[in-house]
């Protein structure tokens, strides 16, 4: 039997009371929809999710999903969705209230571009990575990550939502809830044991993130079929293929952590989404940033950016022509570094520099720079120790407080800036090639840290 969405948007108000006011359908799918609310205290929208209990209405089983949820709402995380209210009306319906995303989800930004760029598929893996060892660390297994569960916000940061879920789900529901439409979980991305029916741990939950990041990668699952059955059953017996056949320039670190990722028995996984955070920065190390680049085709339009859009407006065409100017000439700078991360640097991407012996096990990283123009792999990182120069198959030290830099002009296939350190006596070239931009990013993350040679 279907929602009937009519009568569980009116329990939905009568749940919450005058103090919300339900508006409208974000989404909807077996036993739940989704519904953008107005909080008239806080002046603010959040989103509510709704399960329709009418056809079991036990007592026990509402407490359990209760219970489940509220374990859920003590997941603090920045890349978390936060419950901030969970209950129920009458054993008619249950509703958690979260945080309302003004962004497209994974599964719409899919839909718009079909793949993602190598970088950025590794850079959303990343971020759900480390939402679920928090998670894990905690007890809570997620049990349904896809692409419909991670949000992009407006600023092209990635939160997941539904942690949990799942399984409130299926004690809400009193059954384990296998037919089709209604298995806990998602048949395309479920892990084989989970598709058997077997008991599931925080292996799981990596194999379903290995699925979506070769989804990303690929433009679509490695399982398909024309029925959950079907799919179910290729999970459970077949080996997914490897990446590089369905795109050639996957670089093959990365294409090795997703067979990990991906591998049928739980103990040839990496045994942590932790591990396979770290191992997705080891080896796209532009995965440690936070920023998913979204295009205005990407962003729902939202009552916020209206406003925007008015003041905007009210400032003129000279105010617009200022900004374009502006950003043509940033462009003409150069394109952004590679990668420039200041302080905190994400654990994941301190625990990939220690594995590669560049940040010492008592010692933490504070900056880690690659420019642009860079094709050799070569990373600056500064530690609160030293400075140490990565390049693919060496490593070069120095104290840090020994340390000062300069700037040169240079010539390599055309004008640029040499980047070298000095210590000791020692004039070493870091970076052979590096852009206006790429030394104003650099100036502005050094200060403090590094002293300009002659200072």
């Amino acid at each position: 039997m279907s929602l009937d969405l009519s009568t569980l948007r009116d329990r939905l108000q009568q749940a919450l009371g005058d103090e919300f006011t339900v508006g409208a359908l974000l989404g909807e799918g077996g036993f739940a929809a989704v519904f953008r609310v107005r909080d008239q205290a806080a002046r603010q929208d959040v989103a509510v999710k709704v399960v329709d209990l009418g056809l079991t209405p036990s007592p026990a089983l509402a407490e359990r999903f209760v219970r489940e949820a509220r374990t859920v709402a003590q997941l603090e995380h920045p890349h978390i969705v936060p419950i901030t209210k969970v209950g129920g009306y009458k054993n008619e319906v249950l509703y958690i209230v979260m945080q309302c995303v003004d962004g497209p989800s994974l599964r719409q930004l899919l839909e718009e571009r079909g793949r993602l760029a190598i970088g950025e598929a590794a850079r959303v893996a990343r971020q759900v990575g480390d939402a679920l060892a928090h998670a894990h660390a905690r007890g809570v297994i997620h049990r349904d990550i896809k692409p419909d569960n991670i949000l992009l916000d407006a600023t092209g940061r990635v939160l997941v939502t539904d942690f949990g879920i799942a399984k409130a789900a299926e004690a809400a529901s009193g059954s384990q809830l296998t037919t089709e439409g209604m298995v806990v979980g998602t048949p395309q991305y479920m892990s084989p044991e989970q598709a058997t029916g077997d008991s599931v741990d925080a292996r799981s939950d990596v194999y379903s993130l290995g699925v979506v990041l070769y989804h990303m990668l690929a433009g679509a699952p490695p399982f398909d079929g024309d029925s959950a059955q079907a799919v179910l059953m290729k999970r459970a017996t077949a080996t997914a293929p490897s990446i590089r056949r369905a795109r050639r320039e996957v670089p093959s670190a990365l294409a090795n952590v997703l067979a990990c990722m991906l591998a049928k028995d739980p103990g040839e996984r990496f045994q942590s989404a932790a591990e396979a955070s770290h191992a997705l920065v080891g080896a796209v190390p532009s995965a440690a940033r936070d920023r998913v680049k979204l295009g205005p085709q990407d962003r729902q339009t939202t009552a916020q950016y209206r406003v925007h859009l008015r003041t905007a407006a009210r400032w003129g065409g000279a105010l617009l022509a200022t900004v374009a100017a502006v950003a043509l000439l940033w462009s003409a700078l150069g394109r952004a570094p590679r990668l420039s991360i200041t302080a905190p640097v994400p654990g994941s991407l301190n625990a990939a520099l220690r594995r590669r012996g560049v940040v010492g096990r008592a010692d933490t990283a504070v900056f880690v720079f690659r420019p642009a123009a860079d094709r050799a792999g070569v990373l600056l990182v500064v530690t609160r120790h030293r400075l140490v120069i990565a390049a693919p198959r060496h490593l070069r030290g120095y104290p840090r407080d020994s340390v000062t830099y300069i700037v040169r002009p240079g010539w390599s296939g055309g004008p640029c800036l040499l980047f070298i350190v000095l210590s000791g006596g020692r004039r070493d070239t870091v970076f052979q090639r590096v852009s206006l931009r790429d030394w104003w990013t650099l100036r502005r993350a050094l200060k403090g840290l590094l002293p300009p040679h002659g200072s």
